[in-house]
């Protein structure tokens, strides 16, 4: 019996899972924003290579409605490095920064003439979700 717990704890010191990750990675989201994806990846094109505090600095000042959703997953993201992982925001970079498609959301009749053919002049709301990771400044080879 004996010899098996020496086996299972040294099976489990080699295991891959018990190592402390060398990186921690900051994760922010927002979902079923109510702006069109394609109007939010311009404002995240904008600050994409930027360190998220610089990057706060510019979403705030854009005149733009996709940028109000963006600087707040920016403010999650660096609020969620200080107090759940004490990380200082200035060594915080960029790891990626997603806005993918959301649901199509509510319909929206269109009163004007548009003929037989896309879909009768029903226009659909379109929804998008943000997901931002951040790094430390030297694990993704920065």
């Amino acid at each position: 019996m004996q010899l098996l717990n020496v086996l299972w704890i040294k099976l489990n010191m080699t295991n891959s899972k018990t190592q402390v990750p060398s990186s921690k990675i900051v994760t922010a989201r927002s979902s079923f924003v109510r702006t069109s994806p394609r109007k939010m990846r311009l404002v995240a094109n904008a600050v994409r290579g930027m360190e998220p505090s610089k990057a706060v600095s510019y979403l705030k000042v854009m005149p733009w409605k996709a940028a109000q959703p963006l600087l707040a997953v920016f403010q999650q993201a660096i609020a969620n490095a200080k107090n759940n992982f004490q990380l200082s925001p200035g060594d915080m970079v960029i790891n990626s920064l997603q806005v993918h498609e959301g649901p199509r959301g509510s319909k929206k009749a269109d009163v004007h003439a548009h003929g037989a053919r896309f879909a009768r002049g029903v226009r659909r709301k379109k929804l998008s979700h943000i997901t931002l990771e951040l790094t430390e400044r030297g694990t993704n080879g920065t």
